[in-house]
């Protein structure tokens, strides 16, 4: 996982190029309790209230249910990935990830997309909270608490040169602390 040029994924994926993406994912993201699905939910409602907001939701791990939930945005269904490369561009196309779980043991695809220079909002629980810093390489959002989640994903895309540097500081992070001959050797 690293970074590569957003528009080659947003091509890849038919994603929008004149906006935010916020991307939210696992195996089953909607299905599961665990992932967060309903904090995101109220998230992002909030935030797609607010005049001047233009971002749209992308999420991966699942197709498009027959009845989509409404999140209040614009939402792309890009399905099951299950190849590194794919989700490479996927999570480089993104402006920000979003790994809203109640319960995350480790949370893979937290160092992928921080891999992949892609800041990431999460809540300042379980396994993320290990290996984000706050407001350094993303924004830990109080525990299940989904308006301070909307505020998290606001802060990162506020400003773009701050979400440049956070990308940039996210995918040090993950070089320097997780590669896997690193974590063999500090076990």
């Amino acid at each position: 996982f690293r970074p590569v040029d957003p528009e080659l994924g947003r091509n890849m994926f038919d994603l929008p190029k004149d906006c935010n993406l916020v991307l939210f994912g696992s195996v089953g993201p909607l299905s599961d309790p665990r992932k967060g699905f309903e904090p995101l939910r109220k998230a992002l409602s909030t935030l797609a209230k607010r005049q001047g907001v233009d971002l749209e939701l992308v999420i991966f791990g699942t197709s498009e249910p027959e009845d989509p939930p409404d999140f209040g945005l614009p939402t792309h269904y890009v399905g099951y990935l299950n190849d590194e490369q794919s989700l490479s561009l996927l999570y480089a196309s993104a402006d920000v990830m979003t790994v809203p779980s109640r319960y995350e043991g480790f949370g893979q695809t937290v160092t992928e997309a921080m891999a992949c220079g892609t800041p990431v909002v999460a809540f300042n629980a379980t396994g993320p909270a290990d290996t984000i810093i706050h407001q350094s390489t993303g924004y830990l959002a109080d525990p299940y608490q989904p308006d301070d989640l909307a505020q998290g994903i606001e802060w990162v895309l506020a400003d773009e040169k701050r979400r440049v540097e956070l990308g940039e500081k996210a995918r040090k992070r993950v070089v320097e602390n997780y590669h896997y001959e690193d974590v063999a050797s500090q076990y």
